[in-house]
């Protein structure tokens, strides 16, 4: 569970306790009680509401840069294969040549 989870787990809780104790401490008549309960149940929608839009854009915004991380480490990995082919493609032309080398001088003297 991350911070923002917690965080809203807390905030909804911490809201409920302070319905229930405003509706002990100071009850009301039954109408104006209900009406009391429906905003707040409202409040507490439209705090989870946001909460959870937070959430998903920072979900979202996670996914995405992580992309752009893997896009940016595949990059990385293709210069350094390409490289590192591309040396030893330059080494096995040099032994390459040298062993073509050894070959004709040996031919040339024997």
């Amino acid at each position: 569970m991350n911070k923002n989870q917690k965080f809203l787990i807390g905030t909804v809780g911490a809201l409920l306790t302070g319905v229930a104790i405003g509706l002990l401490v100071a009850p009301k008549k039954g109408k104006d009680t209900r009406k009391l309960i429906k905003s707040k149940a409202n409040d507490i929608g439209s705090t989870v509401k946001t909460k959870a839009s937070d959430l998903g854009g920072t979900a979202k915004d996670t996914y995405e840069k992580s992309l752009e991380e893997l896009s940016t480490l595949a990059d990385r990995l293709k210069e350094g294969f390409l490289k590192n082919v591309n040396a030893v493609k330059g080494k096995a032309e040099t032994v390459a040549d040298n062993v073509n080398e050894k070959v004709r001088s040996t031919v040339h003297n024997g």
